[in-house]
């Protein structure tokens, strides 16, 4: 997780974990405007996770923003290649043609 070590370098998410997590974390949730994801899930994943932070020292919030975004992105570029491939084009492109086409009526 490269992205792991870079927030740590960049950043210090520790710090922000302190700060959600006292007392006026409620506070800071609506001054940043956070919104919370989550899910339930098997016992074993959810043990798994705590492993890998442990071993990494970092939250499970830290843990789980890299991972999302991560899967975004990769989600995003096999969609665009996917897209490419059937149509030709690139999909922002084809996006923009569209809504040209709209704003043109």
């Amino acid at each position: 997780m490269a992205g792991y070590q870079q927030a740590a370098e960049f950043g210090n998410p520790a710090v922000l974990d302190q700060f959600l997590n006292g007392e006026q974390g409620d506070a800071i949730r609506a001054d940043l405007k956070l919104k919370r994801i989550q899910f339930d899930t098997v016992p074993e994943l959810a043990e798994k996770l705590e492993n890998i932070c442990s071993i990494l020292s970092c939250s499970k919030r830290v843990f789980l923003e890299m991972a999302v975004s991560e899967a975004i992105e990769a989600a995003q570029a096999q969609f665009g290649q996917a897209f490419h491939d059937a149509y030709g084009v690139e999909f922002a492109e084809a996006h923009q043609d569209l809504q040209d086409r709209q704003a043109k009526g």
